[in-house]
C-alpha cells in the first residue's frame, strides 16, 4: 500500500494556461524556419516532429497529473473513505478517468497525423496538418477545463489536509462539541488549536504529537459529533465518524458534567451508545470533564447511573486490550475524571489511554500468526550452578573476581617486562 505525500502534488493549472504551457515549449524547443529549397521529405520531417513534441508534452504533463493524485483502491481505507466524505469518490474517479481519456485520444490523433503527414505533397498541405493536429488537441484540452479546475481545488485542500499516521500509536479525542476536545489537545501537545466557547470550532481534524517512554505519539482531536442517523450528518460530523472506523487507536470519549456545552448527560451517553460499534477493538476510556465546575458528588443518583453505564460499556469493550496496567486492576479505569481548565487528572488519563493502547499492540501481535514464526527462533538461556554451593550470583561474582585478578597480574607482567 503506497504512502502518499499530498503536500507534494504539483498545481494543475486551469485549460488556457495547461494549452499555453504547452503550445509555448513547443515553440521554444523545436526549429520554426522552413528554408527555400528544402525537399519535401525534409519538410513532412519537420511537421512531423512538432506535431510528436506536443503530443509527448501532453502526454508527460498529463501522466505527472495522474500519478501525483493518489487512487482511491491503492490508499489506506481511512484516506480512501475522507476522499469520499470531502470530495465524492466517484466525482474524483471521473475527473481522473477524463483526464486519462484526454491523454489516450492526443496519442491517437498524434499518431493519426503523423501518418497523414508521410503523405504531405506539398509545404502548404504538410502546415495544414500540422495546425488541424495540434488544434485539435488544445480542443480537446479546452473540453477538461471543469475536471482540472476541480482537481486543483482538491489538490489545494489536500495539502492542507494533517499527515496522519494510520499505523501509529494514536490518541483520538471524540464526544460532543464544546465539550473540552481542544483544551486537552493543546495541553498533551504542541498543537495550538483554536478554543471557542461555542460549537463546531473545530471543523476538520487536527493532529498533534507528544512523547511517552522515550516513544512518538500522534494525538488526533475530531469535530464535534450530533446524535442523530448517519444518513443526516454532515460533512464535518462525518470526518470524525471516519477516523473513528478506521484507525487503530486509543478512543478517549469526553463528557461534560457541568452540561455547559449545551448537551444534557443523557443525551451525551445516548451519542455513546449509538457510536459504540465504532468503538470495537479499540482501546475506550470515557474522561469526565470540567469538574472544576461541577464535582461528581453534585450528580443526581441518575446521571451518576448514567456515567456508571458508560464506564462499564467502555471497560467491556475495550476488555480484549485493556489488560492490568502494572499489576492493577482495570475494573474502574475506564471512567475517569478531569478538569481542562485546572488541568487536573489530564495527565493520569493520558498515561492511562497510552498504556491500554500500548497493551492492546502487543496482545494483537501476540495473537497474530506471525508470533509463531518468532518463537521458533527464539532460545533462552538460564545460567546454572557451576559450582557446590552458593547461589547463581555467588559463582558469577567469584568469576568475576578471578578475570579481574588475572587481567590486573597481566598487566603488571607487561609494565615490569
Amino acid at each position: 500500500m503506497p504512502a502518499y505525500n499530498f503536500k507534494s502534488m504539483q498545481v494543475v493549472p486551469p485549460a488556457k494556461d495547461f494549452i499555453d504551457i504547452v503550445l509555448s515549449k513547443t515553440q521554444r524547443q523545436t526549429p520554426t524556419v522552413v528554408h527555400n529549397g528544402w525537399a519535401i521529405q525534409r519538410i513532412r520531417q519537420f511537421y512531423m516532429r512538432k506535431v510528436k513534441f506536443t503530443a509527448q508534452n501532453w502526454n508527460e504533463k498529463l501522466t505527472q497529473i495522474l500519478d501525483d493524485f493518489p487512487k482511491v483502491e491503492d490508499i489506506h481505507p481511512f484516506y480512501s473513505d475522507l476522499l469520499n466524505v470531502l470530495y465524492d469518490k466517484d466525482h474524483y474517479k471521473l475527473a481522473l478517468g477524463q483526464l486519462n481519456t484526454a491523454r489516450n485520444l492526443i496519442d491517437k490523433l498524434s499518431q493519426d497525423y503523423v501518418r497523414l503527414l508521410k503523405y504531405g505533397d506539398s509545404l502548404y498541405r504538410c502546415k495544414e496538418l500540422k495546425r488541424a493536429a495540434l488544434g485539435r488537441m488544445c480542443t480537446l484540452m479546452k473540453g477538461q477545463d471543469a475536471s482540472l479546475k476541480y482537481l486543483e481545488q482538491v489538490r489545494q485542500h489536500m495539502s492542507r489536509l494533517p499527515g496522519i499516521d494510520p499505523n501509529a500509536r494514536s490518541l483520538l479525542l471524540c464526544g460532543y462539541p464544546n465539550v473540552g476536545k481542544s483544551s486537552m489537545m493543546n495541553i498533551l501537545t504542541r498543537a495550538d488549536v483554536e478554543v471557542q466557547p461555542y460549537a463546531f470550532t473545530t471543523k476538520s481534524l487536527y493532529v498533534g504529537h507528544m512523547d511517552y517512554r522515550y516513544m512518538r505519539w500522534q494525538v488526533l482531536d475530531t469535530p464535534g459529533i450530533l446524535d442523530r442517523p448517519l444518513e443526516e450528518r454532515n460533512t464535518i460530523e462525518m470526518q470524525s465518524i471516519t477516523a473513528l472506523a478506521h484507525l487503530r487507536c486509543a478512543v478517549l470519549y469526553l463528557v461534560d458534567i457541568s452540561e455547559q456545552c449545551g448537551y444534557s448527560l443523557a443525551q451525551q451517553a445516548a451519542l455513546f451508545h449509538s457510536i459504540k460499534p465504532l468503538f470495537a477493538n479499540k482501546p475506550l476510556l470515557v474522561l469526565v470533564n470540567k469538574t472544576d465546575v461541577r464535582p461528581l458528588e453534585a450528580l443526581s443518583p441518575e446521571e451518576t447511573a448514567l456515567l456508571q453505564g458508560m464506564g462499564d460499556e467502555a471497560r467491556r469493550i475495550s476488555s480484549g486490550g485493556a489488560a492490568a496496567v502494572d499489576g492493577g486492576d482495570a475494573e474502574g479505569s475506564a471512567l475517569l475524571t478531569m478538569s481542562t481548565l485546572t488541568e487536573e487528572g489530564v495527565m493520569a488519563a493520558k498515561q492511562a489511554a497510552c498504556d491500554r493502547l500500548l497493551n492492546f499492540r502487543v496482545e494483537l501481535k501476540v495473537a497474530g500468526k506471525r508470533i509463531a514464526d518468532v518463537l521458533n527462533r527464539m532460545h533462552v538461556a538460564l545460567p546454572k550452578h557451576r559450582c557446590g554451593r552458593g547461589t547463581v550470583r555467588d559463582c558469577c561474582r567469584g568469576l568475576l573476581c578471578s578475570l579481574l585478578a588475572l587481567l590486573l597480574a597481566a598487566k603488571i607482567d607487561s609494565t615490569v617486562g
